[in-house]
């Protein structure tokens, strides 16, 4: 599971660089429900945003991972009033590059494009640990639909967990949240497990009345409980309830053993390091998460420092596109951030 950032073989001169009158680089966040495309200049200035949906070649195959990334540039040159051939540099963060034999066929993915300048592809989970650290060096732990840990260390080595739930080392996604709380409710009504407030919540979410039907039809797939049930959880928590504060805990706890193992392939649990959190789980701030999480990586990894990041993730794609320039500086990453957070919103509107 480990290896280097993944740099792209197209040719670009110094000369065609320089000659530019401003360099645009091109960021893409492409995960698994929606892609984000964002155009910089040097200096941190947006030009261009564009959005599509799935570009995660495990869900839509490798022709639809093309056809998204395509739409989502595409619309980012449009708004920049510019061409492929301006492009000067490129981060792309690809969910779905998860082992050494993705890198050939998401090459050929990416050289489709027609862009034609250098690029550096990466897991979409290493574009928060770029924007979130300084110059990248440290470990991310995300959490969202599912949860992943990646590291890179000062020797420019990288490392990651497998970020693919149960039955591997990965556990602690909002949809394995979810699926924790049906397993308390279901260990309530078997008298195997005590009391709980998530059952009341579950059956208002699911519209039944009866905790026998909301089961059975749970078992049957009648009822569907989605990733979002993990707020409810959450909540809970906050309040009070046990099980569900068992439940916050035991993601940060697994979340942080995952964090601890990345950091002793990359030789970092004697080092002072970041550990930057970020996803849709991550966002409720949880002290018992947040705790739970410090505390196991403490237990081996003393100097980790915990870093929330909460901009989006296209962020460090576009700082990975700079990168490449070797520029004498790069823009601060708050206000690149904050300009970057500023055109999504103003362009979905």
């Amino acid at each position: 599971m480990n290896g280097e950032f993944c740099s792209g073989e197209a040719q670009e001169s110094h000369e065609k660089i320089e000659g530019c009158l401003i360099m645009v680089v091109l960021g893409i966040d492409a995960g698994a429900s929606k892609t984000h495309a964002v155009l910089a200049t040097e200096e941190g200035n947006v030009v261009g945003v564009g959005r599509a949906g799935s570009a995660n070649w495990e869900v839509v195959g490798l022709d639809g991972a093309k056809d998204a990334l395509q739409v989502a540039i595409n619309q980012t040159i449009d708004a920049a009033g510019i061409t492929a051939g301006d492009i000067v540099a490129a981060g792309y963060g690809l969910a779905g590059l998860d082992w050494p034999s993705d890198e050939e066929r998401l090459r050929h993915v990416i050289d489709a494009l027609g862009i034609d300048s250098p690029y550096l592809i990466v897991n979409d989970a290493f574009l928060p640990l770029r924007a979130g650290t300084v110059g990248g060096v440290g470990l991310a732990a995300i959490a969202g639909s599912g949860a992943t840990v990646v590291g890179r260390n000062s020797a420019g080595k990288t490392e990651r967990s497998f970020g693919a739930g149960y039955p591997f080392t990965d556990w602690g996604g909002a949809g394995d949240i979810s699926m924790a709380a049906v397993h308390a409710v279901a260990r309530s009504y078997m008298d195997m497990g005590p009391d709980t407030v998530l059952t009341e919540r579950l059956l208002a979410m699911t519209g039944c009345t009866d905790l026998a039907e909301m089961l059975e039809r749970i078992m049957r797939w009648q009822v569907v409980v989605s990733g979002e049930f993990a707020l409810q959880v959450f909540q809970a928590a906050h309040e009070g309830d046990a099980v569900a504060k068992s439940i916050v805990r035991r993601v940060g706890e697994t979340i942080g053993a995952n964090a601890i193992t990345v950091a002793r392939r990359l030789e970092m649990l004697e080092t002072t390091f970041d550990l930057v959190t970020a996803g849709g789980v991550f966002s409720s701030q949880s002290d018992l998460l947040n705790k739970g999480l410090l505390e196991t990586v403490r237990d081996k990894a003393p100097k980790a420092n915990l870093i929330y990041w909460q901009s989006p993730p296209v962020v460090g794609a576009l700082l990975l596109a700079l990168d490449l320039l070797n520029l004498k500086s790069l823009p601060d990453t708050e206000l690149l951030a904050a300009r970057v957070e500023e055109s999504l919103a103003t362009s979905k509107s």
